[in-house]
């Protein structure tokens, strides 16, 4: 991904003695290694115990400069324009109000606002600080950059497959980036998007696999082709699942992993344009609401999770690379009814952890409090309340008809640590600890004064969340 100049300095080793360099003086070493990009320094610190020693000593490697430190959490909820952060009050403050980028309106508005650029705004991918949004943008939002991407030459695809983006970068190799144009399979549900009877046999994914590439180094796309080591997911017809807008990718070790929605790993090697699919630790079925699966980056690599929503019930397993081998290790498998039945989650909870609200005080600034009172008002006409009491008590019962005990959600892995964050009822943000199965209620997510930007009172309220991780270095490609 990197060029030899934007690699750090190593040592070398010459007849089983370190270099030169790595001899001198700590305060000359340290005065040398000071002059570098703050991530060759992160990077640096890891060649030699001399040169561990001497940044450590000398404090050349600030906290606030770590790109992989974590900050919080990134919450979308779905009538929202802006993404909130949600995290402790800290020294750098990290916002998700974008409205530097170009075409940002000026307020955060509400559903009856004009919401054609809303979608300008969703996050449709993230890696080490940066967000690759749904209008081909590419932003780092801790220090206010951004570029513009080119067209794609992928464009739509074709009337059965699409192509989805997926962001990589690593600041402590290089300050450039790349987005992976991956293909996927559309609904099979839909007669016009089914393929030629050839086709729905093929196998999936195709080998060799042709994806488009945007390097911030050269600016523009390239075609490559990725060959498949290994057996297929399967054939076309089987792997026609459904439509999923999202879909989780981490990027690990020079490896981009995609979780398909059909519920299958492709890892792509970036060093040598091969990929692997990896089947998930079990038999899943796709069509089980009840069951949620995602893959996620963590303390120890990278994680598949399972969250069984009726039952309460968390399994996470780990992926050993080691020999070249891909094999999933349980890592976690637990009822978390008692867990949680040791707490009590009071809705008006408040800290240590605080949402941003950045769409309430955008709103706010731009409207007066009459307004915000009378567009509550419109919307109880507009509540449909017959069926309101069967919704509630309905959407808390399993499907034998037992209530259920908690609803919980999965907001992400903290990435340094075994920690899942998870939210209860939508309200309580909560950090669970998988190691010792210990939790902590960390504050309230709900966002202030939410039903007024909603269409009915009693709509559904989706939201995604994952872990973020700012980069605070400067380098960015200039803005096209």
């Amino acid at each position: 991904m990197a060029a030899d100049q934007d690699k750090p300095l190593k040592a070398a080793r010459v007849d089983g003695r370190d270099d030169q360099l790595a001899r001198l003086p700590e305060d000359v070493l340290a005065d040398i290694l000071g002059r570098v990009p703050p991530r060759w320094v992160a990077a640096s610190r890891c060649v030699c115990r001399a040169w561990h020693d001497a940044i450590d000593a000398h404090g050349l490697l600030r906290a606030d400069l770590l790109p992989l430190s974590f900050a919080g959490l990134l919450i979308h909820f779905d009538k929202h324009k802006y993404t909130e952060f949600f995290a402790r009050p800290s020294a750098h403050a990290v916002s998700g109000n974008l409205s530097f980028l170009p075409s940002a309106a000026p307020h955060a508005g509400t559903i009856w606002d004009d919401a054609s650029d809303w979608d300008d705004y969703k996050i449709q991918n993230h890696c080490n600080g940066l967000l690759l949004l749904s209008n081909n943008h590419v932003v780092n939002p801790a220090i206010q950059r951004w570029n513009a991407l080119p067209p794609c030459p992928a464009k739509d695809g074709t009337w059965y497959m699409w192509y989805g983006g997926h962001l990589v970068y690593d600041p402590m190799v290089s300050p450039h980036y790349e987005v992976f144009m991956v293909p996927r399979l559309r609904d099979k549900d839909d007669p016009y998007n089914r393929p030629d009877l050839l086709m729905e046999k093929s196998e999936w994914p195709p080998s060799p696999c042709k994806m488009y590439v945007f390097s911030s180094r050269s600016g523009c796309w390239e075609e490559k082709y990725f060959t498949r080591e290994g057996d297929a997911a399967g054939i076309v017809s089987e792997m026609q699942v459904g439509w999923l807008e999202f879909r989780t990718a981490v990027y690990f070790r020079t490896a981009l992993y995609i979780y398909s929605e059909a519920a299958f790993l492709m890892r792509i090697s970036l060093s040598d344009t091969a990929y692997h699919v990896i089947k998930p630790p079990f038999d899943i079925k796709v069509k089980d609401c009840c069951l949620h699966t995602d893959i996620v980056r963590s303390e120890k690599g990278v994680y598949f999770v399972a969250f069984e929503d009726d039952k309460c019930w968390l399994r996470v397993w780990i992926l050993n690379e080691s020999c070249g081998q891909m094999e999933w290790m349980l890592k976690h498998d637990k009822d978390l009814n008692p867990v949680l039945a040791r707490h009590r989650f009071d809705q008006r909870v408040h800290g240590p952890w605080i949402l941003e609200d950045i769409n309430y005080n955008l709103f706010r600034s731009s409207h007066s409090s009459n307004d915000i009172k009378e567009a509550s008002t419109e919307q109880i006409y507009e509540w449909n309340s017959d069926n309101d009491d069967d919704d509630v008590e309905n959407c808390h019962r399993n499907k034998d008809g037992r209530r259920k005990e908690y609803d919980i959600q999965i907001l992400g892995f903290h990435p340094h640590k075994e920690i899942v964050f998870m939210s209860e009822s939508q309200e309580t943000g909560l950090a669970y600890h998988l190691n010792g199965s210990k939790i902590e209620v960390l504050g309230s997510i709900y966002p202030k004064e939410y039903s007024c930007f909603k269409e009915l009172l009693n709509d559904m309220e989706y939201f995604t969340s994952f872990p973020y991780t700012p980069c605070w270095i400067k380098e960015f490609p200039q803005n096209n």
